[in-house]
């Protein structure tokens, strides 16, 4: 019996988990906050509870997994970790991962997964349907609670009885907090972190990388990682040999799940708009890595473009309302994502003052971009928009349908980015 399975069988229950609740914080991913006292408590029941089947089954409590043969990989926050070599089940952190792991094996994106949280299905229900219509497989992983919300309990962690952790690094800190990360630690189970979220432009081609290790797929990590980048440096190298002035551009948040005007600052699609030859203009708003801007402030700053974000958040597990948001993706036929666009622009009286409406530089992109390895996308969709002179090549319709036929198992249907009209 492994080391998982005798922590269960021997009753050893370190955390119950609570209901399980809607991810309205979306991209708002707060630590728990859970108390110092309750992290030392959790760290002495874990430890106490693999002491005792120690001494009971007369072995420590690293045998079977510490006796095999490991690897050494670097994750998205710089750690060196400790793998097996073999990695044949990964707990995700994220249901959204199968972005990731779809473009890393295009004919069984689900292999190796052992379990996952539902945030795919609940916020991004388009794609969820679109794979689980090709792949049935997709349904039948098993399911946890969320990291973010305090949700996923160590319990449910050692039932998946994986080889190896892969977590956000955004919510890396709230699974230690509640003692996740080091209960798994206790059985020979190591956390690896990726992150396209927190600092994308630094981060989405080493986290493709290290799951290319992680999956055995390196070669088509690479073939990826190739791609990518040279989508990426087209970006800047003609916008430095252009010497482009930054645009003043505002990143509107999902609106319709957020009040008007939720933005990103400095981190997130904010490094996008800048990667891409823009001035974010939600840095000198806001003072945390996502915030809140009245309306009002927003048309006092009067930017010259203004890129909204828009998915198929699922109606009644999410705060969206039907024509308060852009539904981007799978499911969005173009003339209707455009007329979603205007309506939400229509809203909002002091917005449609601007410049950015009034002289129709106002766009919407698919939202997922902000947590994906596709972030590439948004690169040239935000480049063309804040500088179409310069992009008058780039169709953001025929990069979608590029990346799928090379890349993904799925067709490319749908919208994932729109403009006013």
């Amino acid at each position: 019996m492994n080391n998982i399975a005798l922590l269960l069988s021997h009753g050893f229950r370190p955390s119950t988990p609570q209901p399980a609740l809607s991810p309205t914080a979306l991209d708002n991913r707060p630590s728990p906050g859970v108390s110092l006292p309750l992290r030392a408590l959790i760290a002495a029941v874990v430890t106490l509870a693999i002491l005792f089947l120690s001494a009971c089954s007369g072995s420590g409590p690293s045998e079977g997994k510490d006796n095999r043969a490991t690897r050494t990989v670097v994750d998205a926050i710089g750690r060196e970790v400790k793998v097996p070599q073999k990695v044949d089940r990964i707990l995700m952190g994220g249901q959204k991962m199968l972005y990731t792991t779809a473009i890393l094996n295009k004919e069984n994106p689900t292999d190796k997964i052992a379990a996952w949280p539902e945030d795919l299905k609940e916020n991004d229900k388009a794609t969820f349907d679109r794979y689980a219509q090709q792949l049935p497989q997709v349904k039948e992983i098993a399911t946890t609670g969320e990291i973010y919300n305090n949700t996923m309990s160590l319990e449910q962690a050692l039932e998946s009885r994986s080889d190896v952790f892969v977590v956000n690094a955004g919510v890396f800190d709230a699974a230690k907090d509640v003692g996740i990360i080091d209960g798994l630690e206790k059985v020979g189970v190591p956390t690896v972190t990726v992150d396209y979220f927190v600092d994308p432009v630094k981060n989405t081609v080493p986290s493709i990388r290290m799951m290319g290790q992680l999956m055995g797929r390196e070669k088509e990590a690479e073939n990826f990682i190739d791609y990518y980048q040279k989508k990426v440096n087209m970006v800047t190298e003609r916008l430095e040999k252009a010497k482009a002035k930054p645009t003043p551009t505002f990143l509107w948040r999902a609106p319709g799940y957020f009040d008007c005007c939720s933005t990103f600052a400095k981190s997130n699609l904010a490094q996008i708009v800048e990667l891409a030859g823009g001035e974010n203009i939600g840095n000198n708003m806001i003072n945390a890595k996502q915030g809140q801007v009245s309306p009002e402030a927003l048309a006092g700053k009067n930017p010259e473009v203004i890129i909204a974000t828009g998915a198929d958040w699922a109606q009644g597990k999410t705060p969206v309302k039907p024509g308060a948001y852009v539904p981007l993706g799978y499911s969005e036929a173009p003339e209707q994502a455009a007329e979603n666009l205007r309506n939400v622009v229509d809203k909002q009286p002091a917005v449609r003052e601007t410049d950015a409406v009034k002289n129709k530089r106002t766009f919407a992109a698919w939202h997922h971009f902000y947590d994906s390895p596709y972030n590439f996308l948004a690169v040239e969709m935000f480049a063309k928009a804040m500088h179409p002179d310069l992009f008058t090549d780039v169709d953001p319709a025929k990069e979608v349908r590029e990346l799928h036929e090379q890349f993904l198992p799925i067709q490319a249907t749908g919208t994932f980015w729109t403009g006013l009209q």
